[in-house]
């Protein structure tokens, strides 16, 4: 079910249970998943839920998984088309990553926001000295950005957010075990990065480094290419020994562990545009 609410955000609700729509609070609009099995109860000290005499229940066979894991809603955007991600190198693989195609034009929508709004854009950082210095290394990250909230109002980020919520459908429907674990959804601001010809994230590192939010509860990432990318200029992926080209609407999903290190390939001669983020548990 696609909400559109008063305040011109979107609320998209996908869970085993019956959708209802969630009201946004100043900070978040989020396209919510999960809540199935092993979802914490509502019982004093949120304790799983038991079976007969008390104990736990078994883990769900990946059938029964399948069947209650959440799906698109009616009325969801369908047009997201598979991708077929690129042969690994020798010894690597792509499980538990995804690759599905949005509209080009999502993608040009997104480039002329980010080209309007000079004032919102800043270097990349790559940390935060002290918690809470901003840290620029050029040498590791050069690119400029900016961020969307989850509930940015402009049409432009709305298209985009249907378009995701199709992905992650056909994402758990992959991966149905993905959405078998508590809910989660669409908590911090996703962010769209400029790289400039010899750019990039150009060190290898992973989604998820300690418990401190926002980091702490991160399950999945997502990351759509917006301009195709000819020389070079990818992702690679180092325990899967597999580097995925740029190309305009190629939005990938991968878990947010250290078992998915990865950096980007900068290209010596093309730009490069990316946006990503990440659905949080809670």
């Amino acid at each position: 079910m696609l909400v559109t609410l008063a305040s011109v955000s979107l609320a998209l609700l996908l869970s085993p249970a019956p959708a209802h729509v969630v009201q946004p609070n100043s900070r978040s609009a989020q396209i919510r998943m999960g809540g199935g099995f092993g979802a914490k109860s509502a019982t004093k000290g949120g304790s799983r839920t038991k079976g007969k005499k008390g104990k736990p229940l078994a883990p769900p066979t990946k059938a029964a998984a399948a069947a209650a894991a959440p799906l698109p809603p009616p009325g969801a955007p369908s047009a997201v088309e598979k991708a077929t991600l690129p042969e690994p190198e020798e010894g690597g693989n792509s499980m538990f990553m995804g690759g599905w195609t949005i509209d080009p034009a999502i993608c040009d929508g997104l480039i002329r926001c980010f080209d309007a709004s000079p004032e919102s854009q800043l270097r990349g950082q790559v940390s935060m000295a002290g918690g809470n210095v901003p840290v620029v290394n050029k040498d590791v990250k050069d690119s400029v950005e900016m961020s969307f909230a989850p509930n940015d109002p402009r049409p432009e980020w709305r298209a985009y957010l249907a378009a995701l919520n199709g992905v992650f459908g056909e994402y758990v429907k992959e991966y149905p075990m993905a959405g078998a674990y508590g809910v989660f959804g669409l908590r911090d601001r996703t962010n769209f990065q400029y790289y400039p010809p010899s750019g990039g994230y150009k060190t290898f590192h992973t989604e998820r480094t300690g418990a401190a939010e926002p980091e702490g509860s991160r399950h999945l990432v997502f990351m759509t290419y917006l301009n195709d990318v000819h020389d070079a200029g990818g992702t690679e992926f180092y325990h899967q020994k597999l580097t995925v080209n740029a190309r305009k609407g190629l939005t990938l999903v991968w878990p947010a562990d250290w078992t998915f290190t990865h950096r980007g390939v900068a290209s010596p001669t093309e730009e490069k545009r990316i946006i990503t983020g990440w659905f949080n548990f809670g």
